[in-house]
């Protein structure tokens, strides 16, 4: 399971780029909130990144990479 804790500066982006312009990993969904089984499942297979149960007031990520983490803004 993959959770986002690192302390990169996000991307900002106009939508979800096809893959990291860092590493050329996979973009996927962060999912903020208390996760239940099926989102455990997913972040193992990499389908979305969890990103914890705390909103912050300036916002947060909408997508992150599952490989190296680096994190993505929508504009």
């Amino acid at each position: 399971m993959q959770k986002i804790h690192n302390t990169m500066k996000p991307i900002i982006v106009n939508r979800k780029p096809c893959k990291c312009p860092k590493c050329g990993g996979k973009v996927v969904k962060i999912v903020y909130g208390e996760p239940g089984p099926e989102l455990f499942e997913m972040a193992d297979r990499k389908e979305v990144v969890l990103g914890g149960c705390f909103i912050h007031m300036e916002g947060d990520p909408q997508w992150a990479c599952c490989e190296c983490e680096q994190q993505f803004w929508k504009k």
